[in-house]
């Protein structure tokens, strides 16, 4: 029988946590910082009791550089560091988790997308339904029939037809729109002067990035020109935004079970 999985997106859920607007900061008794810890705890919580789900994992990000760094050593090369009193935070939420027997996912050399992804398309694979928690648009890529991104805050599913509705494309064309756009938050390049408006634009018109470059004489002005100018960049990007579902993590659906 088919299962519905939770894949918890464990540190953009953390970092949301802890930059929520909020008056005072929460501290425990010691003067323990506890707001992200709180936030978060809450959020799962509230989370298990309405839709009650089959099965559930937090996918984390690794300490360690990944092989985008290899590709592009600049990859979030800008990011500042982690707040001093986010880190033990993060360690207090491990050991919610562990408490609670929900299992966490990360792996050297990869990112939390790449965890998400291999879990969500070999669940996908094996008959179950994956509901992906994350608000990170990236991860639209990996929408399909049996994949969805679930916003836990709102409870809104966004599925290939809900996606088609709001945005005109098919989830694996999305990826062609993150190579155009860059992204400055990970330091993805893209093509310089092309926002998410134009590169939708383009890949709703043209279908994929390949063929926009087998027609790139029709773009013309200022972006036309950065399009055929800077089309190495676009073709780097599109390697950085592209997620891997290959990573070897181990799917144990019986760890899984909430």
């Amino acid at each position: 029988m088919a299962k519905k999985l939770y894949i918890i997106d464990g540190h953009a859920h953390i970092y949301a946590a802890y930059y929520a607007p909020m008056r005072g900061q929460l501290t425990g008794p010691t003067g323990e910082p506890t707001k992200a810890v709180y936030i978060f705890t809450m959020a799962l919580l509230g989370l298990i009791e309405r839709h009650k789900p089959d099965m559930i994992v937090v996918a984390l990000d690794s300490k360690e550089k990944t092989f985008r760094s290899d590709i592009y050593p600049e990859y979030k090369a800008h990011r500042p560091p982690m707040p001093d009193d986010l880190p033990p935070q993060i360690d207090r939420i491990e050991q919610i988790l562990e408490a609670m027997n929900i299992p966490r996912l990360r792996l050297d050399g990869f990112e939390a997308d790449d965890i998400i992804g291999t879990l969500a398309r070999k669940a996908a694979a094996d008959g179950h339904e994956s509901l992906i928690c994350s608000k990170d648009k990236d991860l639209l890529q990996l929408i399909d029939e049996h994949i969805s991104t679930f916003d836990i805050k709102t409870d809104t599913l966004t599925d290939v037809k809900a996606m088609f509705e709001r945005m005109g494309i098919r989830p694996e064309q999305f990826i062609d729109c993150l190579a155009l756009q860059g992204d400055t938050s990970d330091n993805v390049p893209g093509v310089p002067d092309v926002g998410p408006k134009t590169a939708l634009g383009w890949i709703q018109k043209y279908g994929s990035l390949e063929n926009l470059y087998e027609h790139v004489d029709e773009i013309k002005g200022k972006r036309g020109d950065n399009l055929r100018k800077f089309k190495d960049k676009a073709e780097l990007s599109k390697k950085l935004v592209t997620i891997d579902c290959n990573v070897p993590v181990d799917v144990d659906y019986d760890n899984f079970e909430l």
